[in-house]
Parts: structure tokens; C-alpha cells; sequence
């Protein structure tokens, strides 16, 4: 689900500096009277201030994580024995959700390197890889965490919003909205696609 790559005219446009002669849009035009080094310097240094602040209150806070996570994973699986219930739905949404968004998506980030004792697992070079065993305990979800690592960590950030964005739905879904189709099936198709994303996109 990448976007091609950026044409020799698009790329030859990004390296384009904005003159006083470059025509902006109206709602573009502060652009022109900002100052992108100045901005660049103030991101690099506000991250390597975070940088140097990170330590183990961090690592206390992704351990309440996993705490909560694993014990929303537990009330789900305990609870499955009464049938289908609100109760272990939620539980094992909330399991799952956590464990991606404020889990495994920060390690594979690289969040946790420079401050957690245990370089073996907290790493973007081996959470949830390796073995059965790892995947299973670090990030059991559809997505393979190769995949994510791939289509978000690089694809993505590096192309934020962007036409080349693969997490750009507006874009995604773009031949959705020009489908000469009745309404209704457009609306089984984005159905169709909150139950297999995870499947259809990212593994």
C-alpha cells in the first residue's frame, strides 16, 4: 500500500527554495517570511534536550503500560468462558490498542534505547522479532512489527502528509470516492476495510 516514489518533477520542486519571486497561495503566504533554519535549529535542540531527560521515570511509565496492558488482556481472556460479552471485547481491544499505540509503537521508535536497562528486548532491532516467543510477548497483533518498522518508521514519518504518505487515507481512499457506485456499497467497502486493515495493509 506505498505510494510511488516522488517524479524527477516533484523532487526537482521540493529542492526549490522560496524566493521573494515564488508565487504562494494566499493561505501560503507566510512562508515566505518564515525562517525554516531557525525552526530546524530550535527541533534539534528540543530533541536532544528531551534526550538528555529521558531515564527511569520512563522506564516506570511503559512498565505502568504494560502493567495495564497485560491486565485488560487478562480480564478479556478470563472473561471469554461467559460468551460473547462487552467485557472481553473491550478487554482484549484495549489489550491490543495499547499494545500497539503506547507500546510498541514507542520502542520501535527507538524511545527506549538510551534509557532501558534491558537492551536485548527494548530495542527497535528486536522487539517483537526473532522467535514465536518474542512476538507473542512483546506486540501479538496482525501487523508484523518487519512491515510496521518498514511502512511507518520510514515511509510515513519521512513523508509526512505528504502525496507519498502511505498513511494518507484521503489519498487511499481517493479512488473510493470517485467510484461510480451507489452510496450504500460505498459504505460497506470502508465496512469491509475497518474488519481487514490490519490483514489488507500493514501484513
Amino acid at each position: 500500500m506505498c505510494a510511488p516514489e516522488l517524479t524527477s518533477k516533484v523532487a526537482s520542486l521540493e529542492k526549490t527554495k522560496l524566493s521573494s519571486e515564488t508565487k504562494l497561495a494566499k493561505e501560503d503566504e507566510w512562508l515566505a517570511k518564515f525562517d525554516f533554519e531557525a525552526f530546524s535549529e530550535e527541533v534539534r535542540t528540543l530533541g536532544k534536550k528531551l534526550e538528555a531527560e529521558q531515564g527511569p521515570a520512563d522506564v516506570a511509565h511503559l512498565n505502568k503500560m504494560i502493567m495495564w496492558s497485560n491486565g485488560c488482556a487478562a480480564v478479556g481472556l478470563l472473561t471469554m468462558g461467559f460468551g460473547v460479552n462487552p467485557i472481553s471485547i473491550i478487554g482484549l481491544s484495549l489489550y491490543t490498542f495499547s499494545r500497539w499505540t503506547m507500546i510498541a509503537h514507542h520502542t520501535c521508535h527507538g524511545g527506549y534505547e538510551k534509557c532501558h536497562p534491558n537492551k536485548s528486548r527494548w530495542s527497535r532491532f528486536k522487539f517483537g522479532l526473532g522467535s514465536l516467543w518474542r512476538r507473542f510477548n512483546d506486540w501479538f497483533d496482525w501487523m508484523m512489527p518487519e512491515a510496521w518498522n518498514v511502512e511507518h518508521n520510514n515511509r510515513h514519518h519521512y513523508n509526512l502528509s505528504e502525496i507519498t504518505d502511505p498513511d494518507l487515507v484521503e489519498q487511499n481512499l481517493a479512488f473510493l470516492r470517485t467510484m461510480p457506485i451507489p452510496l450504500f456499497l460505498k459504505y460497506v467497502i470502508v465496512g469491509f476495510f475497518m474488519m481487514t486493515w490490519k490483514w489488507f495493509y500493514y501484513a
